[in-house]
């Protein structure tokens, strides 16, 4: 008897795509009312396309979020696949295994069964035989009367014809059952090979994973110690050039403070010779002003001569 054995697939989870809810089909209508409802359709169109014109540019920016997030949204879904993927590929590989097991030791149950019918079958054939036999060495009996030379080459035939009939089945099952062994033998020993291999390849895999990791590595260690050595090369220059940019600072506060001692000394001097300066026109000022007072008292001092010659004149 075959025995259910469940699907491999049985492990996998059931997806929800088909349980989405189908759009419903919508029914055609007469074309008359079809191209009323178009032209409708198209004015309604055209008014809120020039309506929504100036909101395009609004919309512009939560569109690009609206992509960015889908682009987001797709990446882990495209992760999510890989790692169902290889989940159900164990899974498939630990069902395929127990299936096999189960398969196999429901083989060996069968072929056990199917020997002891066939074991019982020939013991029921067996005393059937010898029945027929009897009756009908009874009707021979009946029919004529045998000697006793002819009875016992019966029996020696029966016992002739019996004892490979005995015989044949233990051959025949010891070898069955030595075949069934070693065929389960060497389907183990096949089976651990195979795992043997797939270990193997596994670790041949990761080793090999291993040295290309490796490798890259080291070649991050060496780019890593280049930017380094680059790095402190950086540095010690920043650090000159901090140092030259000190002397240079000092130097020009050197000499800003030269030329401010100078500028002050000059402006200093500058200011004694404005006061000399002012002090002579002072004096000058005054040397004028007495000046004009002489000029005036003389100038008055010839008019009253002139006046009084032009009486003097006058009277005489």
């Amino acid at each position: 008897m075959a025995t259910a054995v469940p699907s491999r697939f049985a492990v996998l989870a059931i997806d929800d795509d088909d349980s989405k809810p189908k759009k419903s089909k919508k029914t055609p209508v007469s074309t008359n009312n079809n191209n009323d409802k178009n032209v409708n359709n198209k004015q309604l169109k055209n008014k809120v396309n020039n309506k929504s014109k100036p909101q395009v540019q609004q919309n512009s920016q939560p569109k690009k979020d609206d992509k960015k997030k889908s682009k987001q949204n797709k990446k882990k879904k495209v992760e999510k696949e890989s790692q169902q993927w290889e989940q159900w590929k164990e899974k498939d590989s630990m069902s395929v295994e127990e299936t096999y097991k189960q398969q196999l030791h429901e083989a060996l149950v069968l072929s056990k069964l199917a020997y002891e019918e066939q074991k019982e079958n020939s013991v029921k054939k067996s005393p059937d035989h010898s029945s027929k036999k009897s009756s009908g060495n009874k009707n021979n009996k009946k029919s004529a009367t045998m000697s006793l030379e002819q009875f016992n080459n019966l029996n020696s035939a029966d016992k002739v014809i019996q004892e490979p009939e005995h015989d044949k089945p233990k051959e025949s099952d010891v070898e069955f059952f030595d075949r069934i062994d070693k065929e389960t033998k060497q389907e183990l020993i096949k089976n651990k090979q195979r795992d043997i291999l797939k270990s193997r390849l596994n670790q041949l895999d990761d080793d090999i994973s291993l040295v290309q990791l490796k490798v890259e590595v080291e070649k991050r260690d060496t780019e890593i110690e280049e930017l380094k050595k680059t790095i402190e090369a950086l540095r010690n220059e920043l650090s000159q050039v901090k140092e030259r940019n000190k002397k240079l600072c000092n130097i020009l506060a050197v000499g800003e403070m030269k030329d401010k001692a100078s500028v002050i000394a000059e402006v200093s001097k500058l200011q004694e010779i404005r006061d000399e300066l002012t002090s002579e026109v002072s004096l000058l000022h005054a040397q004028l002003e007495q000046e004009r007072s002489k000029t005036r008292a003389s100038s008055a001092d010839l008019k009253n001569t002139k006046n009084k010659k032009k009486v003097t004149n006058d009277t005489a």
